[in-house]
């Protein structure tokens, strides 16, 4: 068939035909004179090519896709799946959070690297923790860890809370000798709704009830509890922020999303 043959029986532009010849993921007979000669055969897979380029699989994917089996395509569909499901999820979160900001524009979009963090357990009064945070950091200081950030996750209580307070560090931060109950953990990288706190801190519980009232009112699943977050000179700025997705390595993992462009 020629190439315009061949498009009318696909429905593919003649365009994205010789695209695909470009890029070796689909090989016309090239006659003498230069004409393009399709065979029947390649009919599906030049459906198949077009489905995959539409659906956001790049053409590095798709040439290893044509060159697996059937078992090695279904494990490849499963991931792309997951991957899609994924990226929609994130898509919808935005959508939320751009309505939401036309009402509430104090509420902002955090996209949260991993971190480790030191955590220590501690109980008082709300908004009391402050002796707390200056002797666990003195804690860190005299054992030359350097602190990123500081935070804040209640565990339990009303009158009197329990919770633990914590400090960002960095990935290779030498841990050895903290004291006793000291706990270790890396926070996934997330998306977070952020409230940015600035009202004195023994009031804070109300700024958690505002912004778990923006998520119950705009939809958002919490994907973690909500964390006091303290950065800047004496962690004088303070956001309370509420993880809603966490976020994996899609880039790494070799499927980007096509958006006009040739990934």
């Amino acid at each position: 068939m020629t190439i315009q043959t061949f498009s009318e029986r696909t429905g593919i532009a003649k365009s994205a035909l010789r695209y695909y010849e470009s890029v070796q993921l689909l090989r016309p007979i090239r006659k003498e004179n230069g004409y393009r000669l399709y065979s029947e055969g390649q009919i599906t897979t030049a459906k198949m090519i077009s489905g995959l380029r539409l659906a956001g699989v790049s053409i590095r994917d798709i040439q290893r896709f044509l060159e697996e089996g059937e078992t090695a395509r279904r494990k490849m569909i499963d991931h792309w799946l997951k991957t899609l499901r994924e990226k929609r999820r994130l898509l919808e979160i935005g959508l939320r959070f751009l309505e939401g900001y036309q009402k509430d524009d104090r509420v902002y979009l955090l996209e949260k690297k991993a971190e480790k963090v030191v955590w220590f357990v501690a109980e008082a009064q709300p908004g009391r923790f402050g002796q707390h945070f200056e002797q666990r950091k003195k804690e860190l200081d005299r054992l030359a860890i350097r602190i990123h950030s500081g935070y804040f996750r209640y565990l339990s209580g009303r009158e009197t809370i329990r919770a633990q307070t914590g400090f960002g560090v960095a990935d290779d931060a030498d841990l050895e000798g903290l004291s006793k109950g000291a706990a270790i953990e890396t926070l996934p990288a997330c998306l977070c709704i952020a409230l940015p706190y600035t009202s004195p801190i023994t009031e804070i519980r109300k700024g958690y009830v505002q912004l778990m009232n923006y998520a119950i009112d705009h939809q958002f699943i919490p994907a973690g509890p909500i964390m006091e977050w303290y950065r800047g000179e004496r962690f004088k700025d303070v956001d309370l922020i509420m993880p809603v997705a966490h976020i994996g390595n899609m880039e790494r993992e070799g499927f980007f999303w096509h958006a006009g462009r040739d990934l």
